[in-house]
């Protein structure tokens, strides 16, 4: 049949299939792995910007978020968490770094800089989950204990 429509007619197709029989879950691709995810401590990120800053390293926060490719208000976000009080900086910081989850963020110390001190604590014990040693101040008075005086 020369000249006809169905080419395809006298050849002939091959396929061949390998398998692959591994230790992968299914879902998975061999050579695929991902390496663990890691977090910053956000408190020791703290640190080290305002070490570099303090240093003389860089010039300004606008500089060092040249750096690291972020702006300078990310900068300043990121050391406005040193305005914690100093038995929460030292609960997170204890925490390690790098962490192997998002335990405690920047994002979510943010609005715990802006509260009284008692208050940092309560909300830092509920995040790590871990209570802080607690010293007795004008804060951490009860209502109770105001009436008696």
């Amino acid at each position: 049949m020369i000249g006809s429509p169905y080419k395809s007619e006298d050849r002939t197709f091959r396929a061949v299939f390998q398998l692959q029989i591994s230790n992968f879950p299914p879902g998975r691709k061999p050579g695929k792995t991902k390496p663990a995810r890691t977090y910053r401590n956000p408190i020791i990120l703290a640190r080290e910007l305002r070490k570099a800053l303090e240093s003389g390293e860089y010039a300004s926060q606008t500089a060092l978020g040249r750096k690291l490719g972020v702006s300078r208000v990310r900068v300043t976000q990121v050391l406005n968490l040193l305005r914690l009080a100093p038995e929460v900086l030292e609960k997170i910081a204890d925490l390690g770094d790098p962490l192997t989850s998002p335990i405690v963020t920047e994002r979510k110390l943010r609005p715990v800089v802006l509260l009284p001190k008692a208050e940092q604590r309560r909300r830092i014990e509920d995040m790590v989950k871990i209570p802080l040693k607690t010293t007795i101040d004008e804060e951490t008075t009860t209502m109770s204990e105001h009436r008696r005086r």
